[in-house]
């Protein structure tokens, strides 16, 4: 290892430290930053600044940190995206888990929304990711049937107290999306019928009308549960918007409902979309 290169693993060992703090840690700020810059070309210290609740120097750390890694380039006052017009892919997609605290406040919002469609009797699939999790604290209040291929979502939802029963679809075991697909998990999952079904995805590209996911495999999954299914729920927070994915697996109308947390300027509103604006009682 070089002199240039033990400085700079010790700069990056100080600033995890550094970065532990109240809301975020260094590696959620990092992928927050990422995940506003896939789409949107540019942002700026202070917005971040403001919406991560931290000190401009840090984000200006957090920048660095990512010029270094080759994944931003630093602007005055911010940095622009070098991978805006790029296509979504695996390669590209993060874990499960690291998304885990990245826009949980709009997440909660869309879900909260979202849930009111459930009533007890219901059967229901749940759509791997994260966004689908925070349904759970109006699900176990309802005596419902949940199927799902998620076990991200089990591993959440079986640490509360649920009145209802939940079925774990089998098949092939992906550790990045904590989650089994494959023709094993469709063929279990065509003897359902489901009143709801909630699903999450990578990107939504507006004026394709187009929603996306990151494989084919993962596409399979959402396609097939939406042919058993009588109502059609998308939960997508404003982070995905223009995103393209290297699948196309839906379009916008086929959904009873699109469920997000706000709408592009001087964009037509499609007739199914709800922008969920806080005000529901949680």
């Amino acid at each position: 290892m070089t002199l240039n290169e033990r400085k700079w693993l010790k700069i990056c060992l100080v600033n995890v430290i550094i970065y532990r703090g109240d809301k975020m840690l260094a590696k959620e700020r990092l992928l927050y930053i990422l995940e506003r810059l896939s789409t949107q070309p540019s942002v700026t210290i202070q917005s971040l600044s403001d919406e991560l609740q931290v000190s401009s120097s840090t984000i200006q750390r957090d920048l660095n940190i990512l010029e270094t890694e080759g994944k931003v380039q630093r602007e005055r006052g911010g940095a622009i995206s070098k991978n805006l017009t790029d296509t979504l892919t695996s390669f590209k997609e993060i874990s499960v888990g690291d998304k885990e605290h990245i826009h949980v406040t709009e997440k909660q919002l869309i879900c909260r929304y979202a849930s009111e469609n459930v009533k007890d009797g219901d059967c229901i699939f749940v759509d791997s990711g994260t966004t689908p999790t925070y349904l759970i604290p109006t699900l176990v209040q309802k005596k419902i049937k949940i199927v799902t291929n998620s076990h991200y979502f089990l591993t959440k939802i079986i640490k509360e107290s649920s009145r209802g029963e939940i079925y774990i679809l089998g098949g092939e075991y992906n550790p990045k999306y904590d989650m089994t697909y494959g023709s094993i998990t469709i063929d279990m999952l065509k003897r359902f019928r489901f009143d709801h079904s909630f699903f999450s995805a990578s990107g939504y590209d507006f004026d394709l009308g187009e929603i996306y996911a990151v494989e084919f495999d993962l596409a399979a999954i959402k396609r097939a549960a939406m042919e058993r299914s009588n109502k059609k729920h998308l939960l997508i927070d404003y982070s995905k918007y223009a995103v393209k994915g290297m699948c196309s697996w839906a379009k916008q109308e086929e959904f009873t409902t699109i469920y997000t947390d706000k709408f592009i300027v001087n964009k037509k509103k499609p007739q199914n979309m709800i922008v969920c604006n806080g005000l529901k009682n949680s």
